[in-house]
């Protein structure tokens, strides 16, 4: 079964290692990237198939940000079920508690170690329920 994975980051070059990790853990996860949270509702209302099975939203975008996009998802009723991954730079506790807070399904530092960010989108890959809160 084909899982779709949804990015949306404005950083061209993270978008690239989250694309190359993705293909290199398994050929069955379909993977699209937008530059911003008014990109994935977009993406969103053209999908009529099949939604994403989990959307990864940076933080600190420039015209919607990933609080603005995760706010606005969880508020409709046709996405708020969709897992959320707040997937940034910062690995503050007020911004995982924020995520939290609005309905993530979990955060992720963006990893320094491309083997690290691999073995974490192999793991989302292969489970059926994404929460990642303890």
């Amino acid at each position: 079964m084909t899982k779709l994975f949804l990015l949306a980051d404005d950083d061209f070059d993270d978008a690239e290692l989250f694309n190359e990790a993705v293909m290199n853990i398994d050929p069955h996860v379909d993977f699209r990237h937008v530059e911003d949270g008014h990109e994935v509702l977009n993406f969103l209302k053209g999908q009529e198939k099949k939604m994403p099975d989990i959307i990864f939203l940076d933080i600190n975008m420039v015209l919607v940000t990933g609080w603005e996009c995760l706010t606005m998802l969880k508020s409709n009723d046709e996405y708020q079920n969709i897992p959320i991954i707040m997937y940034s730079t910062s690995a503050s506790s007020v911004d995982i508690q924020k995520a939290r807070k609005l309905g993530a399904a979990g955060f992720l530092s963006k990893p320094s170690d491309f083997r690290i960010l691999e073995a974490t989108l192999k793991k989302l890959a292969a489970v059926e329920e994404v929460w990642l809160w303890e």
